[in-house]
Formats: C-alpha cells, structure tokens, sequence
C-alpha cells in the first residue's frame, strides 16, 4: 500500500510539473510559438554551447538565426527555472517574469 502511495505522489508531482506555468499566447502561430517544453535544462546548456562556439570562432556552422534562438532558450529556461522553483513572495514575482517572457518573447526567429 505504501508503495502504491509513492508512486501516486511521484506521478502527480511529475504531472504538476508537465502543466504550463502560463497561459499559451495564441497570436503566434504553433510553428513559430516556443513552449514551455522546450526550455529545458538540457536544450540551454546546448544553446550556451552552441553560442560559445560561435563567439570562440570554433563552430562555423549557423544562420543569424541561431545566436537570437540559442539566446531565447537560454532566457527562458532560466527564467521558468526560477519560477518554478522559488517559494514564498518571491514565487508570485518570479512567476509573472516567466509569463511576460511567454507572452512578448517566446517566438523562433525564421
């Protein structure tokens, strides 16, 4: 029984995280429209990567569209990450950047 209980509350802790934090702004196309899936934790350590290696010279394969995109995800996935993890008054606050951040900036350049 208690074993069963475990894997309820991680289950719905994993579910409660799969949610958006924000409402999805529908004036961007989906194609064109990043979601919170996205900003991962994984996808901007490869941004910084891929930004480190065209800043260094060492990766000359990109369009100009990759520094402004690599940079969005970088920004994003730190701001959500801020979101979702501050407590207290500072949730509120931290939540309302990562929104504002969805709501003006979270498109691909193309």
């Amino acid at each position: 029984m208690k074993f069963l209980l475990l894997i309820a509350l991680l289950l719905s802790s994993v579910v409660a995280r799969a949610e958006n934090l924000c409402p999805v702004n529908e004036d961007v196309a989906p194609d064109m429209r990043i979601a919170e899936s996205d900003l991962t934790k994984e996808r901007a350590e490869k941004a910084v990567e891929k930004v480190q290696g065209i800043v260094s010279g060492a990766d000359s394969k990109y369009e100009w569209i990759t520094v402004p995109n690599s940079l969005k995800i970088i920004e994003g996935y730190i701001l959500k990450r801020d979101a979702l993890n501050a407590e207290g008054v500072m949730a509120q606050y931290h939540k309302s950047q990562f929104c504002e951040f969805m709501k003006t900036q979270a498109w691909w350049y193309d």
